[in-house]
């Protein structure tokens, strides 16, 4: 059986030295084989850190930078790989505090132009969801049938936390709960946000603010498609909270939350990147510092987390990763050594061990499951 991913990530050398990316490309995964066969090159687009696919048109939306000089979001057609409709952010110069993890350094990281670290796209309403760390703000973008952006919007977020890296509210994530609500992560201010939205002009509507412990860092989440619970990872305090979401009225739950590394762990970490198995039996997350994947086993229907597994990635900095679509093997991006690791993954208790080692792909920040997409 083959399986395919989408493999993004950064095309600049002021990321990674000699860096040879040049965009968006495909994995082909043989699972008789247990192997990456082949990575080819799908759409040449400058940056492309982050991305989603499209339930339909075969559209790809993604995050991108244009010269080093400008930054905003894309639509990219999977089928020809060209660019079909961009929209660039004002030049606002952008700076925050940074962690370099292959220096064990903070820095106070200056940026000419500023670009989403999340993007999310709605392919029946033709609405795009962007977060934008180092401007602190959520931005909306409408389409026509045809995925051109035809309008935008700015929602500025205020707020900071207990931790250098939460001078301000850094927004991380932004995506559609199941009842067509957007949930919004504050990583720098310790919120998860709710909004009703507007699907015809892609307006915002405030409905709730979470508080959550402070200094969590509240990055991506993780979504149950069978119940109402959500898996939020905390990049900042190397954690993952199971919240409960309430449909009717939008309000979230805190329930209990779990730590991401071995206990007495002194070394700097950052949770990068969290997904729940197609099957929903366990959650897996990655470690960068650490360099590691841990897996929880999901229990009492979603709403009990139990740490299972902590397995190394045998490489520098995981920052993405995703899970075949049978949930058999789990594709993992290590980006500062630049390659990719695979795992077989247990179908019936979830445990990874290693598939295939040394991967070479450069800067690479994003992995997808996008077999279906794809054919």
């Amino acid at each position: 059986m083959i399986d395919k991913f989408l493999l993004g990530g950064y095309t600049s050398d002021s990321y990674t030295e000699n860096n040879q990316s040049q965009g968006i490309y495909t994995a082909t995964l043989d699972t008789d084989k247990k192997q990456i066969t082949d990575i080819s090159l799908l759409a040449k687009v400058e940056n492309p850190a982050f991305f989603n696919f499209s339930d339909s048109g075969k559209k790809i939306a993604t995050v991108l930078t244009r010269n080093e000089e400008e930054g905003g979001v894309a639509i990219v057609d999977a089928v020809s790989g060209k660019v079909v409709s961009e929209n660039y952010l004002p030049k606002k110069h952008g700076s925050y505090e940074a962690y370099d993890a292959a220096k064990n350094l903070y820095f106070w990281n200056e940026l000419p132009y500023t670009v989403p670290s999340y993007i999310s796209i709605d392919s029946e309403h033709k609405v795009l969801f962007a977060a934008n760390y180092n401007t602190n703000a959520i931005h909306t973008y409408k389409m026509d049938d045809n995925f051109n952006i035809t309008d935008s919007h700015t929602y500025p977020i205020e707020g900071n936390g207990p931790l250098v890296e939460q001078d301000h509210a850094h927004i991380h994530f932004a995506r559609l709960l199941s009842d067509g609500r957007l949930i919004v992560c504050g990583l720098g201010c310790d919120k998860l946000f709710v909004y009703d939205v507007n699907n015809d002009t892609a307006e915002l509507t405030p409905v709730y603010e979470l508080n959550v412990h402070p200094g969590f860092g509240p990055r991506q989440i993780a979504m149950s498609q069978h119940s109402n619970y959500i898996y939020v990872l905390g990049e900042l305090s190397s954690r993952v909270a199971v919240v409960e979401y309430d449909p009717q009225t939008g309000k979230l739950a805190w329930i209990d939350d779990y730590s991401n590394i071995p206990e007495g762990y002194a070394g700097h970490n950052g949770s990068a990147a969290i997904r729940l198995s197609p099957d929903e039996k366990n959650l897996y997350i990655s470690n960068r510092g650490h360099n590691s994947l841990t897996v929880y086993k999901v229990l009492d229907d979603g709403r009990r987390l139990e740490k299972i597994q902590q397995i190394k990635t045998e490489g520098v900095f995981p920052r993405d990763f995703g899970l075949s679509k049978n949930g058999d093997f789990l594709l993992c991006a290590n980006q500062n050594s630049n390659e990719l690791i695979l795992f077989n993954r247990d179908t019936t208790d979830g445990y990874l061990s290693v598939a295939q080692r040394h991967i070479k792909h450069d800067a690479c920040v994003r992995v997808v499951e996008a077999t279906d997409f794809l054919s």
